[in-house]
């Protein structure tokens, strides 16, 4: 076989689903390492390196805000929720994970200290900060020297003020609610570390640290691994991009972190076990159409013993709206157990629907055929006025659900829309349609950020600018 021929059965070895999810389990060992601390994953990509239940929440800092020339402090983004964490523990370590090439993403190269640093600014702002002289110096931005260049360095200090206006002019979060979620007035201080990097979790009683970890080890040829012991080569980032791998042929398109923890990894049966728990890796011998057979009869069996009464649906305050969802059909009366006060029912979902519906029922359902991709958000555009005809008030009395496939996006922008036209910015019931511009809209999503982890695309919020605006 002509040495060519070599390489290029190799690179097709390397790209098999076995040998992938060998990689994340060979990466989830070695975060595993810090779980004395609270784990948080980045989306997409860090939530495979973390079991479940070792996850301590999860978070979305996009490595677009920190490209270079790009950096920024998303307001789409704001990952408020980790700042809890801080009242369990001083340090937490935040995993994600990067493709073969470079040593850590950008999103804890510069989208997380720069969000870091926008927070400080605004807590310690006119103050005497003596205390943090050197920290305080660059904006209270961190970065470091080996991976981020001086120059780059300088050009996001300059940026820092810029962004902490924006957020306080939003109104987005005071010194004082930063205080009270942190338990402390103690600067946010990032670290770094990756495989290979001879040191450990930097901790400190006058600071609070984001270990920015990343999971994997770099390499150019996925050999040479300390620790890999397989024929196949090891897959830098393997979970990176993973709907590009975890086809829709494979688990019904299903495959994702909670079906490799929950169900997969820990399969009992000897007839679908893929992983040998002497190692705690996949097993030797199993081949990749052998792997495939058995996890795609593992994620059958879950799926018929799935709680089909299992709601994921969070109410935004005391406003009458809710948002959440749909993964399977739901019937009437699971939506309606939880609460007998909905005057409708929203579902936006390219497959999913509310079944068993009463004939002499008063709530109204309403569906549209939405999937979620860009598409389906500019279809919006389309869907709101419709929506709003029927729609004419919201309250506790008069309660509306709204449902999406993923309970994060097209369900937010019905959501933002209604809250828009109905509402003040501080969530009371308005009787005239009050003044919207985007940074209403803003205002609004922070506050149902802080009802549900949610992510509206940018298409999906350019659609609700476009109706009400």
């Amino acid at each position: 076989m002509e040495y060519s021929q070599i390489l290029k059965d190799l690179r097709r070895e390397s790209a098999t689903v076995r040998n992938r999810i060998q990689s994340i389990i060979f990466d989830a060992k070695y975060v595993a390492q810090f779980s004395e601390f609270p784990i948080v994953a980045n989306e997409r990509c860090g939530l495979w390196y973390v079991e479940p239940k070792n996850t301590a929440a999860s978070v979305y800092f996009k490595s677009t805000d920190g490209h270079t020339g790009q950096w920024k402090f998303s307001l789409r983004r704001l990952n408020f929720h980790m700042l809890d964490l801080f009242q369990l523990s001083q340090t937490i370590v935040l995993v994600d994970s990067t493709r073969k090439g470079k040593i850590m993403p950008d999103a804890l190269l510069k989208t997380v200290p720069m969000w870091c640093a926008v927070l400080n600014y605004i807590m310690f702002e006119k103050e005497d900060v003596d205390q943090w002289d050197e920290l305080a110096k660059d904006n209270w931005l961190c970065t470091p020297p080996e991976m981020v260049s001086a120059s780059e360095h300088s050009a996001m200090v300059k940026l820092i003020p810029e962004h902490a206006r924006e957020v306080q002019k939003l109104g987005l979060v005071v010194k004082q609610e930063l205080i009270q979620k942190l338990g402390a007035h103690k600067p946010l201080v990032p670290h770094w570390l990756y495989p290979g990097k001879k040191s450990r979790v930097s901790a400190s009683d006058n600071q609070f640290s984001i270990c920015c970890l990343t999971a994997s080890r770099k390499t150019s040829s996925g050999t040479n691994v300390p620790g890999w012991h397989y024929t196949q080569p090891y897959v830098q980032g393997a979970a990176d991009d993973h709907e590009l791998w975890a086809s829709p042929e494979i688990c019904e398109g299903k495959l994702d972190h909670n079906l490799l923890w929950n169900e997969i990894y820990y399969e009992p049966a000897d007839d679908l076990r893929v992983v040998d728990m002497a190692t705690g890796d996949i097993c030797l011998w199993l081949g990749e159409d052998e792997f495939l057979s058995r996890i795609e009869k593992i994620y059958t069996n879950s799926k018929s013993c799935k709680d089909t009464s299992a709601m994921d649906v969070s109410p935004l305050k005391n406003t009458g709206i809710s948002i959440g969802a749909i993964t399977q059909d739901l019937s009437f009366s699971e939506i309606t157990k939880i609460n007998d006060l909905i005057s409708h029912i929203v579902v936006l979902s390219s497959e999913f629907a509310v079944t068993n519906v009463p004939k002499d029922s008063s709530v109204k359902i309403i569906l549209h055929r939405v999937e979620s991709s860009k598409k389906g958000s500019k279809q919006l555009r389309e869907i709101l006025p419709k929506i709003f005809e029927t729609i004419s008030t919201v309250s506790m009395q008069d309660q509306v659900i709204i449902l999406c496939d993923s309970g994060k996006d097209l369900c937010v922008g019905l959501a933002l829309a209604i809250l828009a036209k109905y509402f003040d910015r501080d969530w009371n019931l308005v009787s005239s349609l009050p003044h919207v511009n985007k940074d209403v809209i803003k205002q609004h999503l922070c506050m149902v950020l802080s009802c549900r982890q949610v992510n509206p695309s940018r298409n999906t919020l350019q659609s609700v600018n476009t109706i009400l605006m």
